[in-house]
């Protein structure tokens, strides 16, 4: 299967699992524990379409900046970005779902490296993927809560 998705069920109403993912300002710190760097929202205010996400983080003694564009947010059902990430220009989505051990986050995006790097899609696709089993993981961990 082309591109990444990872899944997770989050036993906490999906309202509050949509409202500390729509906002990596507060979340990534605590479920990035490698990027622990800063997060700079803007603009300021409720996270929606057009709020751009920039992580900063000291990475092999160097100062990387990665950035996170909203680009489609539906209430407690979608979040939609695009991201800067080294070569990789990445779109992604979270989608959320009540059900009845509480919520259903599921994670979908395309790598979508540029020009001559398009080669190494399917090597990125799977980081990209375990890196995004991971952060849920650590969000359902976050939240207080256990996979069924």
């Amino acid at each position: 299967m082309p591109g990444m998705t990872a899944s997770i069920v989050v036993a906490r109403p999906v309202e509050e699992v949509f409202a500390f993912l729509l906002n990596p300002k507060e979340s990534a710190p605590r479920i990035d524990p490698g990027g622990g760097g800063l997060v700079l929202m803007s603009p300021e205010g409720t996270p929606g379409p057009g709020t751009t996400f920039v992580f900063r983080q000291r990475v092999l003694g160097r100062t990387t900046e990665t950035k996170t564009h909203l680009t489609a947010v539906e209430l407690n059902r979608r979040i939609e970005f695009d991201a800067e990430i080294g070569p990789m220009r990445p779109r992604c989505s979270l989608t959320f779902e009540s059900i009845a051990e509480g919520t259903l986050v599921t994670f979908r995006g395309d790598s979508n490296p540029p020009g001559p790097l398009k080669v190494f899609t399917p090597a990125m696709d799977r980081m990209g993927q375990k890196n995004w089993t991971q952060r849920l993981s650590r969000a359902r961990d976050v939240l207080g809560s256990t996979s069924p």
